[in-house]
């Protein structure tokens, strides 16, 4: 963030906490800043993007991203009727409640097997070295087995995803031939683009919290079972809410089409 971006967020924060508003006012002022600070040339990368996604077709791709859930996790909000309990106690508030990691993937049309790690598998995080494991070991091949040529797959710029060259070889390697690029989504866009990062994660967090809080005995059945259960219907809605949708206008998010005057 440059001095004049972080000045102006800044001066977001002041105005919203002068003012004395709610936090729902205040997210939408921090949007309002990320929004601001969106440049033309940004807008034409997203873009770019989804005119190939869309001119290929989402059966022809892939997304894969990491997440995250901690023993303990409750909703953040509950409705309840009068004389109902307003909160879920947690089995473990502390920041280093036991967090579990989860890899996961999807196509256009279907999720593809993920690999959740406990705290002490995952140690300080996950690797370059458990990412490649999860490919060789179980990616590769389901996504073979789609048996659907050619096949493009779309992550960020995480530290453990930029060897693109040995990502797409051990995809060739152990079972998905039809794996031709691994492309790697510019910087801060993958709310945009990504329909793992924009909303089926967070799909899959509610449902995951969908009743009591989670415990070492429950967490990565409910992490499993939830990530399982989502279904096509779902997933497309994710892609067409990202602009990956054939006829949907690539610019249709743009904070700025007056400034940015795309073509």
């Amino acid at each position: 963030m440059s001095v004049s971006d972080y000045t102006t967020t800044v001066s977001w924060f002041s105005l919203c906490c002068a003012r004395k508003v709610d936090a729902h006012s205040l997210l939408l002022c921090d949007h309002r800043v990320h929004e601001l600070t969106v440049s033309a040339d940004h807008c034409e990368e997203i873009a770019t993007i989804r005119r190939k996604i869309q001119r290929i077709g989402i059966k022809h791709v892939l997304f894969l991203d990491e997440t995250h859930k901690r023993e303990g996790d409750v909703e953040s909000y509950t409705i309840v009727l009068p004389g109902e309990s307003s909160f879920i106690q947690s089995a473990n508030t502390s920041t280093y409640a036991a967090r579990f990691d989860m890899i996961a993937c999807v196509s256009g049309t279907t999720t593809l097997p993920h690999m959740i790690y406990s705290p002490q598998e995952r140690g300080k995080g996950i690797t370059r070295e458990m990412l490649i494991d999860y490919i060789r070991n179980l990616l590769a091949q389901a996504a073979g087995a789609l048996d659907i040529f050619p096949l493009h797959l779309y992550i960020d710029k995480a530290r453990i995803h930029l060897d693109i060259e040995e990502i797409k070889q051990t995809f060739n390697d152990w079972g998905c031939q039809e794996l031709v690029k691994v492309h790697l989504l510019p910087s801060a866009s993958a709310k945009r683009v990504s329909p793992l990062d924009n909303a089926l994660f967070n799909l899959w967090r509610q449902r995951v919290l969908s009743t009591d809080s989670l415990t070492l005995f429950n967490i990565k059945h409910r992490m499993s079972r939830y990530w399982n259960s989502i279904i096509k219907k779902e997933i497309q809605s994710q892609f067409r809410h990202c602009g990956l949708m054939r006829g949907k206008d690539v610019y249709f998010d743009c904070p700025d089409p007056v400034g940015h005057a795309h073509g």
